[in-house]
Parts: C-alpha cells; structure tokens; sequence
C-alpha cells in the first residue's frame, strides 16, 4: 500500500471532520462543556437542598402518655422539630405534610422502674427525603437515650458498662481513599469510555460510508487508481482518530468535573476540613495497559463502525444501526457491573465485557498482569477480525453501489 494515498485520504476525511461544526461540537466543544456545567449544577443544586432539608422543620406527633417522658424532653432540645402532643394513629400521620409520628409505651415510667423494655413506635414516610432525614436524627437521639439508660442500670447494679458486651467488635478499613476512588471510577468509567469511544467513531464512519454513498462520492472514490486497502487505511485512520479524540475530550473533561465536584463539597463542609483530594493508586504500568486496551478496543469499534455503516445506502438508514451497535457495547459494560463478576480466563476471552472488567481492574489498584494482558490479545484478536469484515465489506462491489448483497455473499472474496 501506498503510505501518500493513505495519508492524502486520510487528510481528506478529517477536513471534512473539521468543516463540520455539527461533528466539532459533537466531540470536543459539547464533552469539554457538559460534565463541568453539569456537575457545577448538580453540586449547587444539591447543596440548596442540603440547606433546605437542615433549616425546615418538621412536625412530631407525639401521644400524651409520652409527654412526662425523657423523650419529650430530648426532642423539645431539637429546634428543627416543632412537637405535637396529641393521640394519634398510623392513617393520620399518613395524610399530614412532613409529619411524623412517635408513640410512646403508656407504661413507659412503671416499666422503665422495672427495669423493663418499654415500646416506642415511630411512624414516617421513608420516601421523603426529609422525613428520612430527620428520622435518622431523631433515632440517633433516641438510641443514645437507651444508652444513657442502660449504663444507669448498670451503675446501679454495680456492674461495668463491659458485662453487656461480651465481644467487642472492631473494624479496620485497610482500604485508602484512593482506593476507595478508585473503586468508585472502576464501576462506571470504563462504560463511559467506551460509551465515548463508540459515539466519536460512529458518526464519522456514517458520514463517510453511508453519507457519500448519498451523496454519490464514495462511488468516484474507487474510480480513481487507488486500492480497496488504501480507501479502507485511511477511512479507518479518520474513524479511529476522531474516537480516541472523543474519548480523550470527554474523560478531561469528566475528570475536570469531579474536581469541581470536590472541591464543592469541601466548601459545603461535606468533604472534612482540609484541602479536595483527588488521586489514584494506578501504577505506571497499570497506565500502560489501560492505553494499549483503549487503542485495541478503539481499533475494534472504529473497524466494526465502518463494516457495519456501510451496508446502509443512506445516512438515515446508517442511524438506524446505531442502536443495536451501542446496545452491544453497552450491554457488557453493564453486565461488568453485576456483584461477584470479576477478570478470569472465561470472561477475558469475551468482547467488551473484557474491556470493561479488565480497565476496572487497572484503576481499582489491583489487577493480575496475565490476565490483562490475556484481554489485550483478545482485544488484539477481536480487532484484526473486524479489519477484515471491514476489508471484506468494502471490497463487494454490490455494497459500494448500493445494490442489495446476501449475507452468504458479503463475505465472498
């Protein structure tokens, strides 16, 4: 193959890339604005109602044998709460606004004297964020009321607070907040990026494929003394290109983002006292091997992208495959998600399943190098063979003239 052809079409698909603003704002202006804008507003958003939920007040039910109770007075202490002493039952609360009701044991006092185990029912609404918000509130108060009681039993027994607690349980998390990111990241960045890299290479590859069999230019372009290969080395060139270009802008701009997101919440006070920290335990070869798995995958997407496109005669028809395309890259970077699936020999072997395992492995900070390195070969495969659709694709004569092509057919040299 001529390396001057490839390149001069090369050249030519991505002018065309560039002339269109549509494509331009599509894979870099929208991706570098988007998550910013986005996060910036889900942050002020959600801190206006962090403010709300704290500063409104919430009525309390409360029954009358509970009023001469330790619980009232813990509860009057609250100001967010407003308390209402009165009897009342479970449909009532259900038809008040941001109530809740709390019944007190009528023999709350004569069964605390014994020593006893004295009821107290809380009723809310968990599907108010409010009322869930302040029921926890008043259960942490409430639960710290029971511990002040037992340990004055106890006293009162002469018995160490120790004698209720026979083992004492405790939890050290050995995971760092790195670790913690990068297992958050690990879940969904790998759908996104693939989601990025499927997006940037679709929409050229229609418009190159499919957009010049409309517009009858695709056709000339095998009238000139140019080879299939050379035709398919530099569309795919301009394919590949624009999805590494996509998926780089939006991860930037992802990444962007979540600084903002943290740095949001450390000045609400949400995030502790000190400075946003936003780092990742990936080693430099973990980095290495997301690379090389992200140019295979784009390789495999952009080559399939182009096979599949040009079997349509119109840029309309071309987006009706879009679907079923990004349904097979979504689907198994949603699966990857499910608890207990993890990297081994059975599903590195499985395309973009793989992909979405194995880069979640990189960046959670712990990953088997023979396995990765088993889904870059896979990857590596899965890539060759959809060049060869492509090249198989681009070399029957029906397809470039639109004419309809069996599938038995397509793949005959």
């Amino acid at each position: 193959m001529r390396t001057h052809i490839i390149s001069t079409i090369f050249q030519k698909e991505l002018k065309e890339v560039l002339r269109d603003k549509r494509m331009i704002y599509l894979i870099i202006l929208m991706p570098f604005f988007l998550y910013p804008v986005l996060f910036t507003i889900i942050g002020k958003v959600g801190q206006s109602q962090s403010k709300k939920i704290a500063s409104e007040k919430v009525t309390v039910y409360l029954n009358p044998e509970g009023q001469g109770t330790p619980i009232y007075d813990l509860l009057q202490k609250d100001t967010s709460l407003k308390i209402v002493v009165q009897n009342f039952d479970r449909a009532a609360i259900d038809t008040l606004k941001n109530t809740i009701g709390i019944l007190v044991d009528q023999n709350f006092a004569n069964i605390q004297n014994e020593n006893g185990s004295a009821a107290v029912k809380v009723f809310v609404d968990n599907s108010k964020d409010l009322l869930n918000s302040r029921k926890k509130k008043v259960l942490k108060k409430l639960n710290q009321l029971n511990d002040d009681l037992v340990h004055q039993r106890l006293t009162q027994a002469s018995l160490d607070p120790t004698f209720i607690q026979a083992i004492d349980i405790q939890e050290e998390d050995l995971a760092t907040e790195e670790q913690m990111l990068g297992k958050i990241l690990g879940s969904f960045l790998p759908m996104l990026l693939l989601l990025f890299i499927f997006l940037g290479c679709i929409y050229i590859a229609i418009d190159i494929t499919a957009g010049e069999k409309e517009r009858r230019t695709l056709q000339s372009l095998f009238t000139t003394p140019v080879t299939t290969r050379e035709i398919i080395a530099g569309k795919f060139g301009a394919v590949f290109t624009v999805g590494i270009v996509s998926a780089a802008m939006n991860l930037l701009s992802l990444f962007f983002a979540m600084f903002i997101q943290v740095s949001l919440m450390t000045s609400d006070g949400t995030s502790g006292d000190g400075p946003p920290e936003f780092a990742l335990t990936v080693s430099p070869m973990g980095w290495m091997w997301v690379i090389i798995i992200i140019l295979l995958s784009t390789i495999f997407l952009a080559a399939l992208s182009l096979a599949v496109v040009l079997l349509a005669n119109s840029y309309k028809e071309a987006q009706s495959y879009v679907s079923p395309l990004m349904m097979l890259v979504l689907l198994p970077a949603i699966v990857s998600q499910m608890p207990g699936l993890e990297l081994n020999m059975t599903t590195a072997m499985i395309p973009m399943l793989n992909i979405s395992l194995a880069i979640g492995e990189v960046i959670k900070g712990g990953f088997d190098v023979g396995l990765v390195a088993l889904v870059a070969l896979f990857a590596l495969i899965y890539a060759v063979l959809a060049l060869l659709m492509a090249s198989l694709t681009f070399g029957n004569e029906n397809v470039i003239t639109g004419e309809k092509v069996s599938f038995k057919g397509l793949f005959k040299r």
